[in-house]
Protein backbone atom coordinates (compact mmCIF):
# COMPACT_ATOMS: atom_id res chain seq x y z
CA UNK A 1 0.00 0.00 0.00
CA UNK A 2 1.43 3.39 -0.94
CA UNK A 3 1.85 6.18 1.59
CA UNK A 4 -0.79 8.22 -0.26
CA UNK A 5 -3.39 5.44 0.12
CA UNK A 6 -2.46 5.05 3.78
CA UNK A 7 -3.04 8.77 4.34
CA UNK A 8 -6.38 8.58 2.55
CA UNK A 9 -7.41 5.65 4.74
CA UNK A 10 -6.36 7.59 7.85
CA UNK A 11 -8.36 10.63 6.71
CA UNK A 12 -11.38 8.47 6.04
CA UNK A 13 -11.04 6.86 9.47
CA UNK A 14 -11.10 10.34 11.05
CA UNK A 15 -14.17 11.26 9.01
CA UNK A 16 -15.82 7.98 10.00
CA UNK A 17 -15.18 8.76 13.68
CA UNK A 18 -16.80 12.20 13.35
CA UNK A 19 -19.81 10.86 11.44
CA UNK A 20 -20.19 8.01 13.95
CA UNK A 21 -20.61 10.64 16.66
CA UNK A 22 -23.70 11.90 14.80
CA UNK A 23 -22.03 14.91 13.18
CA UNK A 24 -21.39 15.74 9.54
CA UNK A 25 -18.24 16.39 7.54
CA UNK A 26 -18.58 18.55 4.45
CA UNK A 27 -15.87 18.99 1.86
CA UNK A 28 -16.28 21.99 -0.46
CA UNK A 29 -14.41 24.84 -2.11
CA UNK A 30 -13.78 28.03 -0.11
CA UNK A 31 -16.68 30.03 -1.50
CA UNK A 32 -19.15 27.22 -0.76
CA UNK A 33 -17.91 26.89 2.82
CA UNK A 34 -18.16 30.66 3.39
CA UNK A 35 -21.66 30.64 1.86
CA UNK A 36 -22.68 27.80 4.20
CA UNK A 37 -21.50 29.79 7.23
CA UNK A 38 -23.36 32.88 5.99
CA UNK A 39 -26.56 30.93 5.34
CA UNK A 40 -26.42 29.29 8.77
CA UNK A 41 -25.97 32.71 10.32
CA UNK A 42 -28.78 34.34 8.33
CA UNK A 43 -31.22 31.52 9.13
CA UNK A 44 -30.47 31.81 12.86
CA UNK A 45 -29.24 28.23 13.09
CA UNK A 46 -26.46 27.10 15.40
CA UNK A 47 -23.41 25.23 14.11
CA UNK A 48 -19.68 24.95 14.59
CA UNK A 49 -17.52 25.05 11.47
CA UNK A 50 -13.95 23.71 11.41
CA UNK A 51 -12.43 25.54 8.47
CA UNK A 52 -9.15 26.62 6.95
CA UNK A 53 -7.59 29.88 8.11
CA UNK A 54 -8.34 31.37 4.67
CA UNK A 55 -12.02 30.44 4.99
CA UNK A 56 -12.16 31.91 8.52
CA UNK A 57 -10.48 35.10 7.28
CA UNK A 58 -13.12 35.41 4.54
CA UNK A 59 -15.95 34.94 7.07
CA UNK A 60 -14.36 37.39 9.52
CA UNK A 61 -13.83 40.07 6.88
CA UNK A 62 -17.47 39.71 5.82
CA UNK A 63 -18.92 39.54 9.34
CA UNK A 64 -16.70 41.89 11.36
CA UNK A 65 -17.50 45.14 9.60
CA UNK A 66 -16.36 48.41 11.21
CA UNK A 67 -19.99 49.08 12.13
CA UNK A 68 -20.42 45.69 13.84
CA UNK A 69 -17.11 46.08 15.68
CA UNK A 70 -18.34 49.43 17.05
CA UNK A 71 -21.82 48.09 17.93
CA UNK A 72 -20.49 45.03 19.78
CA UNK A 73 -17.59 47.00 21.28
CA UNK A 74 -15.12 44.36 20.14
CA UNK A 75 -11.57 45.40 20.97
CA UNK A 76 -8.08 43.94 21.07
CA UNK A 77 -7.50 42.15 24.36
CA UNK A 78 -4.78 44.00 26.28
CA UNK A 79 -1.44 42.23 26.71
CA UNK A 80 -1.96 42.23 30.49
CA UNK A 81 -5.20 40.25 30.16
CA UNK A 82 -3.56 37.85 27.69
CA UNK A 83 -0.69 37.35 30.16
CA UNK A 84 -3.24 36.65 32.91
CA UNK A 85 -4.99 34.06 30.69
CA UNK A 86 -1.66 32.33 30.18
CA UNK A 87 -0.41 32.61 33.79
CA UNK A 88 -3.61 31.91 35.74
CA UNK A 89 -5.51 29.65 33.35
CA UNK A 90 -2.57 27.91 31.68
CA UNK A 91 -3.77 28.68 28.16
CA UNK A 92 -0.79 29.42 25.92
CA UNK A 93 -0.48 30.97 22.49
CA UNK A 94 -3.44 33.32 22.65
CA UNK A 95 -2.17 35.15 19.55
CA UNK A 96 -4.24 38.01 18.11
CA UNK A 97 -7.31 38.06 20.34
CA UNK A 98 -10.38 40.31 20.34
CA UNK A 99 -13.29 40.42 22.79
CA UNK A 100 -15.96 42.74 24.07
CA UNK A 101 -16.41 43.42 27.77
CA UNK A 102 -19.72 43.11 29.60
CA UNK A 103 -20.35 44.63 33.01
CA UNK A 104 -22.57 42.54 35.28
CA UNK A 105 -25.08 44.19 37.62
CA UNK A 106 -22.75 43.17 40.49
CA UNK A 107 -19.97 45.24 38.92
CA UNK A 108 -17.76 42.39 37.64
CA UNK A 109 -16.50 42.78 34.09
CA UNK A 110 -16.72 39.74 31.78
CA UNK A 111 -14.14 39.69 29.01
CA UNK A 112 -11.69 37.31 27.38
CA UNK A 113 -10.26 36.05 30.69
CA UNK A 114 -13.71 35.21 32.06
CA UNK A 115 -14.72 33.62 28.74
CA UNK A 116 -11.72 31.28 28.79
CA UNK A 117 -12.27 30.60 32.50
CA UNK A 118 -15.92 29.66 31.84
CA UNK A 119 -14.83 27.46 28.93
CA UNK A 120 -12.44 25.61 31.21
CA UNK A 121 -15.15 25.16 33.86
CA UNK A 122 -17.61 23.79 31.29
CA UNK A 123 -15.30 21.76 29.01
CA UNK A 124 -12.00 21.28 30.84
CA UNK A 125 -8.55 22.82 30.38
CA UNK A 126 -7.43 20.11 27.98
CA UNK A 127 -10.37 20.69 25.59
CA UNK A 128 -9.92 24.47 25.60
CA UNK A 129 -6.18 24.14 25.06
CA UNK A 130 -6.65 21.62 22.25
CA UNK A 131 -8.97 23.94 20.32
CA UNK A 132 -6.62 26.90 20.66
CA UNK A 133 -3.59 24.79 19.68
CA UNK A 134 -5.05 23.71 16.32
CA UNK A 135 -2.42 24.69 13.74
CA UNK A 136 -4.22 24.38 10.39
CA UNK A 137 -7.82 24.77 11.51
CA UNK A 138 -9.96 27.69 12.61
CA UNK A 139 -13.18 27.17 14.55
CA UNK A 140 -16.19 29.39 13.84
CA UNK A 141 -19.16 29.08 16.16
CA UNK A 142 -22.31 30.39 14.51
CA UNK A 143 -25.05 31.47 16.91
CA UNK A 144 -23.42 29.72 19.86
CA UNK A 145 -25.81 28.69 22.61
CA UNK A 146 -23.32 29.29 25.41
CA UNK A 147 -24.50 32.03 27.77
CA UNK A 148 -21.92 34.22 29.48
CA UNK A 149 -22.16 33.80 33.25
CA UNK A 150 -20.76 36.21 35.81
CA UNK A 151 -18.07 34.32 37.75
CA UNK A 152 -18.83 36.30 40.93
CA UNK A 153 -22.64 36.09 41.23
CA UNK A 154 -23.47 33.37 38.62
CA UNK A 155 -25.97 35.68 36.93
CA UNK A 156 -26.58 35.16 33.21
CA UNK A 157 -25.31 38.15 31.31
CA UNK A 158 -28.02 39.30 28.94
CA UNK A 159 -25.72 41.21 26.63
CA UNK A 160 -23.91 38.92 24.21
CA UNK A 161 -20.22 38.16 24.54
CA UNK A 162 -18.23 38.28 21.30
CA UNK A 163 -14.75 36.89 20.72
CA UNK A 164 -12.34 36.32 17.89
CA UNK A 165 -8.93 34.67 17.95
CA UNK A 166 -7.41 35.42 14.56
CA UNK A 167 -6.58 32.07 12.90
CA UNK A 168 -8.19 30.21 15.75
CA UNK A 169 -11.57 30.53 17.34
CA UNK A 170 -14.42 32.98 16.93
CA UNK A 171 -18.14 33.52 16.84
CA UNK A 172 -20.82 35.09 14.67
CA UNK A 173 -24.34 35.81 15.87
CA UNK A 174 -27.39 36.41 13.69
CA UNK A 175 -29.04 39.05 15.87
CA UNK A 176 -26.86 41.61 14.12
CA UNK A 177 -27.02 40.31 10.52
Amino acid sequence: MSEENSMDKSSLASIEAVVSSRMAVISADDSSVVAAVQETLRKGRSATFYVTHAQAAAVNSWYWTPKRIRETELEAVPKEEKARIEAELGVKETGALYSNRITCECGRVYGAFEFVEQGIREHGREAVGAVLELKDTSVIRVNPVQVAMCPDCNQKLLRGHYYCWVNGYGCCKSTEV
